[in-house]
């Protein structure tokens, strides 16, 4: 019942992310403390196939995620090289047919690409616009990151991933 209603809802088409309502948030972890920081200026899209197959790419600027410590900020856009490597991009494959919509989905971070499994809830809402939130994590040592260091102490190398956004059907 629930994979019908999000079929329906879920129209062939390109649906865009509206930024102004969508986040994407990072979490890293220090021994002494839980690192969060958000990125607001997220761009994307997803193309619905009639089949029910969806082709998405979303990304954002590496410099546009803000924590709450802009000198923190800053480490981490030294050690992620935002010069030669500006963007972080998700690219994914699906199928709609149930809930959640499992994605195959690819991370392009510091120049790296590696294959990461994720699973999105899709909610309709009542404008017509459609809620998609997920969570996952990737390996910064995957991604060929030298993880920051505070005090001599480096930060863990799982990096925790949050998406929130909000997609609009293209017109």
């Amino acid at each position: 019942m629930i994979a019908a209603l999000l079929i329906a809802a879920i129209s062939a088409g390109t649906w865009t992310v509206d930024a102004s309502q969508s986040t994407l948030r990072y979490q890293v972890t220090h021994k002494l403390h839980l690192v969060t920081a958000d990125s607001h200026e997220v761009e994307g899209k997803a193309v619905v196939k009639p089949d029910g197959s969806v082709l998405t790419e979303i990304r954002a600027p590496i410099s546009s995620f803000k924590s709450s410590d802009g000198n923190r900020d800053e480490h981490m856009t030294e050690a992620l090289d935002v010069g030669r490597f500006p963007m972080v991009v998700f690219k994914g494959l699906a199928h709609v047919g149930g809930a959640p919509v499992q994605l195959q989905g690819q991370v392009e971070l510091h120049g790296v690409k590696k294959a990461y499994p994720v699973s999105m809830e899709v909610t309709p809402q009542p404008d017509g616009t459609l809620r998609v939130k997920g969570a996952f994590d990737v390996s910064l040592k995957a991604h060929e990151i030298e993880p920051p260091s505070l005090l001599f102490i480096e930060i863990d190398d799982a990096c925790h991933i949050e998406v929130d956004l909000t997609m609009r059907a293209a017109k």
